[in-house]
Order: C-alpha cells, then structure tokens, then sequence
C-alpha cells in the first residue's frame, strides 16, 4: 500500500504574522513550517533527481519531512533565504543567491495532483504585482474594470486626464519601498492627479511610466477575502475620513468603519470564475462600490493579508484557511 500524505507544508518566513493564527487551528502534528528567511541557519535538506524521479525532505529542529509526506503546501510570503553570520561577506550574494534558485526549482517538481497549493508560485508569479493582466481577466468573466493608461508622454497624459475632465488617478506597478535619508518608509498610494501635477512634475514622465486609471467615485469600498469557495466580504468606509478617501491603506481605523457584507450573488458567482481562471484557491480582491451601486474590481493579491479584518469583523478567516489545508479539496 502506498504511503498516505498527511502533512501540511507551510512555506513561508519566521516574521510573517499570520501563520501562526492558522496553525492554532491545526493538529500540531501534521504542520511542518519552513521559514525560507532561515533555510540556511536552522534546516538541512537534500535532492534527489534520478530517473525521472524525485524525493526531498528538509529537517528543521528535529522534524523532517519528505516529498511523500505532504497532502497540502500553503505558500506564505517566504522571503529570500539570509546566511549565517560565519559566512564570509564575499561570498554572501552568491550563497543567497544559489538557494533562492534551489527553492524556485525545487517547487517546480512538485507535480504531484495530489497535492493541494494555496497558492501555487508559478501562478502567483504570474499576477502578483501584474495589475494589467488581473483586470484583463477580471474583466473577461463580467466584472466592471477601471480605464487603465501607461505612458511616459507628457502630451498623452494630458490627453488622458482631459478625456476624463481632470477625474483620473496615479497608481504604481508595485514597486519597491524605499527609505529616505531618515529611514523612514516611503510608500507610494493611489493619489488624485491635478492639472498642477502634470504642469509641475509632468517632464519626469519621461523617465519613467506612470501608472493612470480614471478615478472610481466611491460609496465604500470592499476587502473580499476567498478561501477556497468560501467568501469573506468586508465594507471599508473610507470616504469617512479625509485620509483614506483615495487609498484605505492610509488606515483610519478610528474613524473608518469595517463591516461584513453580503455580496450579490452574481458578483460572488464572477468572483468564484475569476479565482477559477487564475489557478487561485486564496485571494485578496479591492473593490469599490460606487454611489449608484456599480461594483468595480481593482485588483487582487494572492497573497494579501487579513488579520486586521479579522480583528475588526470576526470574520472566521485563519479557520477556514486552516480547515482548506486540513481537508483539500482533492483530498
């Protein structure tokens, strides 16, 4: 008889919130959690390709598991394995380097059907931070999409903003955070654009895109969190406050309200077929709900968080993440 995978492998890193609130809800037993930011300090593992055939297991603090072991891997924001601090600096970006290309291969291999990927990286890979081709898709399962324009001509941004009548908005791709002299964190949200923006900033577009959408007037907007077929909808009533009324992620907890909310099945069912058509079986939706009641998707994160959605509806989302892995879909 062949042996029965039972295990859970959680790939992710030793500082990612979340996991934990999910492991609760599991049999300690059957969790196996590999911290990649720690792949190179705590664990050891080996490879085995031989005749078309593949094994690996990885050993960290006295567990081991193997390939034949797993029913289901939860990929969770792991990060870029970190070496020892008795490796040389010379030789620290090459070591690092080798064992993020060791992991991104060795996740290729696992081909098993029979095991169940939330999410699968190669799909993930293929939409994080690639908001054109999420709303190309969302848009072909029925979902209403803003109007988005890339360009790094002054003149065709000026176009863009007067087709709108000045009613337009300046997103980024995803691009890296920076730090300023201060080591403060800078981050870029979505931001209205006026005409005195193109007039003072506007010969910098040439050196870089930039990022437009026409802008979505809003009544709330809403955080939908799908687990498998399950679907957590949460109203955020950003226009509420003056700091979150282009970007929520300005939070104002204290003056901006979280609710749950019930979707219309329709827009649940485009949900469903968009989360289907991805190859995702975990996401994280914006959308905005507009003063006449129009839903337009913004973007999904297939790896979003959700822990203070949670906090805020009591919403069961670390369970249902929980009892997904613990029973699979194809388990």
């Amino acid at each position: 008889m062949p042996k029965i995978a039972e295990k859970i492998l959680i790939v992710t890193c030793s500082n990612e919130p979340n996991v934990k609130k999910v492991i609760d809800f599991l049999e300690k037993d059957s969790v196996f959690r590999l911290n990649t930011d720690r792949l190179l300090k705590d664990s050891t593992f080996s490879f085995c390709l031989k005749e078309g055939n593949v094994n690996w297991y990885f050993c960290v603090d006295g567990k081991t598991i193997s390939a034949a072991d797993i029913k289901a891997i939860w990929y969770r924001r792991p990060s870029i394995p970190k070496v020892s601090a008795d490796i040389s600096y010379f030789y620290k970006d090459f070591v690092e380097n080798e064992a993020q290309k060791f992991l991104r291969f060795l996740w290729t291999t696992v081909n098993n059907k029979e095991i169940f990927w939330m999410n699968n990286p190669s799909a993930m890979r293929e939409l994080e931070r690639n908001k054109l081709r999420q709303i190309q898709n969302a848009f072909s399962v029925g979902l209403q999409t803003p109007e988005s324009f890339i360009t790094n001509s002054l003149d065709t941004a000026k176009e863009f903003f007067d087709r709108w009548r000045g009613e337009i908005v300046l997103k980024t791709f995803g691009g890296v955070p920076m730090i300023d002299s201060n080591n403060y964190l800078l981050a870029a949200y979505t931001s209205r654009v006026s005409r005195e923006h193109l007039e003072s900033f506007g010969s910098d577009i040439k050196y870089a895109p930039v990022f437009l959408q026409n802008y979505i007037p809003k009544d709330f907007e809403l955080r939908i969190t799908i687990v498998g077929n399950k679907i957590f909808s949460c109203a955020i009533y950003s226009q509420n406050s003056l700091r979150t009324k282009d970007d929520w992620r300005r939070y104002d907890f204290k003056n901006v309200k979280h609710k749950q909310y019930q979707l219309p099945v329709d827009i649940e069912e485009k949900l469903l077929k968009l989360m289907n058509l991805l190859g995702l079986n975990f996401g994280a939706i914006d959308m905005i709900v507009t003063p006449i009641g129009e839903y337009v998707f913004l973007e999904i994160n297939p790896s979003g968080q959700w822990g203070w959605i949670e906090r805020l509806t009591d919403m069961p989302i670390s369970k249902a993440i929980a009892e997904t892995l613990a029973n699979p879909p194809n388990g």
